[in-house]
C-alpha cells in the first residue's frame, strides 16, 4: 500500500478517516500494519502491501481461486493480443486522453486485466475486488506506481462519496448477491459530472438455455477444487472438438460443448486452453449468476438519473454508461 491511498481510504462502516498503526514498510510502500478509524471503533489490516476490508472467506472464493491459478492469461501483456484493451475502449466510450491523470476505480478487479488498460493510459487506477483476487492483481502490475489496490465490499465502500470522475465494473455485477445495489453503491462514488461504465451479462432464452444454467445447479454445491478438476478434464478432453465446431459453425457451433474457448481470437493452442479452463471454470463455479436484460439496466441508469444514458448489447452481454449529472 502505498502512503497517498490512506488520504483516500474511509472507514466503511462510519465513513471516517482511518489511522495508521504499526506499519512495516518494503520498497517504500506498507507491507503490513493496521488502518483505524477515528475513535478506535474498528480495525483493518493491511497484509501483504493490501489493505482488507472483508472477511478472510467469503462468496468470492472461487474468483479468488481462478485469478490466482490463471494470475498472468487475461493480460493482454501476457497474450500478446489487445483483447482486454478492446472490451474497456469499447465499453466504457473514453479516450486515453480522457482518464489520463484521472482517479478510475475498477470495482471487481479480478487480476487486473482492465486495470493494466487504464495504467498504460496514465490513469491513476484503484482496483477493487471482494476476492483474494486482489494479490493476483498486486503481483502482476504491482510496477505501476499509479496502482493501488484494495480489497473490499461493493456494499460497503472504504472510500469518501463523491470522490471518482470515473468508474468501471465489466463482468463483474451480475455476480454480487444484489446487482442493482451494487451498480447503486458504485454512483454514490462518482463526483459531480464523473462518469459510470459497466457491462453484464444478458438475460435472455438464448443464454437461460445454454450449458451453463443446465449445469450450475449442480456445479456450484461442488467443493472448488473438485469443480476445478473436472473442468481442467473436460476441456482437455473437448477442446479438439469444440475449436472444430466453432471453425464450422460460428457462434452456434461453439455452444454445443459444454466449454468455452478462444481460438477464433487468435490465441496460440496452450493460451487458448488457459482461457477455456479459466471461464468455463468461471462459467459453472460462482455463487451468485444473475445476468439482466436490456430494459432491467435501462432502468437502473434512468431511476438514478444518470445523463448522456447508453445502454445496449455489447460483445459480453448488455453495456451501460452515463454521466452524474452536474450539481
Amino acid at each position: 500500500m502505498q502512503t497517498e491511498l490512506l488520504e483516500i481510504l474511509r472507514c466503511p462502516r462510519t465513513g471516517r478517516r482511518l489511522v495508521l498503526e504499526q506499519p512495516e514498510y518494503r520498497e517504500e510502500r506498507i507491507h503490513s500494519g493496521w488502518l483505524v478509524s477515528e475513535g478506535n471503533e474498528h480495525r483493518y489490516p493491511i497484509r501483504d502491501f493490501i489493505p482488507r476490508f472483508v472477511p478472510k472467506s467469503n462468496y468470492a472464493d472461487s474468483f479468488g481461486m481462478q485469478w490466482n491459478k490463471f494470475r498472468q492469461t487475461q493480460l493482454d501483456s501476457y497474450s500478446g493480443h489487445p483483447i482486454s484493451a478492446n472490451r474497456f475502449w469499447r465499453v466504457t466510450g473514453w479516450r486515453p486522453e480522457d482518464i489520463g491523470g484521472q482517479w478510475l476505480l475498477d470495482a471487481g478487479c479480478g487480476a487486473g486485466r482492465f486495470a493494466e488498460v487504464a495504467l498504460h493510459a496514465g490513469a491513476k487506477v484503484i482496483a477493487l475486488d471482494y476476492s483474494r483476487a486482489v494479490d493476483a492483481c498486486y503481483a502482476n502490475l504491482n510496477d505501476h506506481r499509479n496502482l493501488h489496490v484494495v480489497q473490499g465490499d461493493i456494499y460497503a465502500l472504504p472510500f469518501p462519496k463523491g470522490f471518482f470522475r470515473y468508474v468501471y465494473s465489466l463482468g463483474v455485477l451480475q455476480h454480487t448477491p444484489d446487482p442493482e445495489r451494487s451498480f447503486q453503491s458504485l454512483l454514490r462514488l462518482l463526483e459531480s459530472g464523473g462518469e459510470i461504465a459497466m457491462d453484464v451479462y444478458a438475460r435472455n432464452l438464448r443464454s437461460l438455455l445454454s450449458w451453463k444454467y443446465l449445469l450450475r445447479p449442480v456445479t456450484t454445491h461442488l467443493p472448488k477444487d473438485r469443480l476445478f478438476r473436472w473442468v481442467k478434464r473436460m476441456v482437455d478432453a473437448l477442446l479438439p472438438a469444440a475449436i472444430l465446431l466453432r471453425r464450422i459453425g460460428g457462434r452456434p457451433g461453439a455452444r454445443l460443448l459444454p466449454i468455452l474457448q478462444y481460438s477464433h481470437l487468435g490465441l496460440p493452442l496452450e493460451l487458448n486452453r488457459e482461457w477455456a479452463i479459466l471461464d468455463t471454470f468461471d462459467m459453472y463455479s460462482p455463487s451468485y449468476d444473475f445476468p439482466q436484460t436490456l430494459s432491467t439496466v435501462h432502468k437502473w441508469f434512468k431511476d438514478c438519473d444518470l445523463e448522456n444514458i447508453l445502454v445496449e448489447n455489447g460483445p459480453n452481454g448488455i453495456v451501460g454508461r452515463g454521466r452524474k449529472k452536474t450539481a
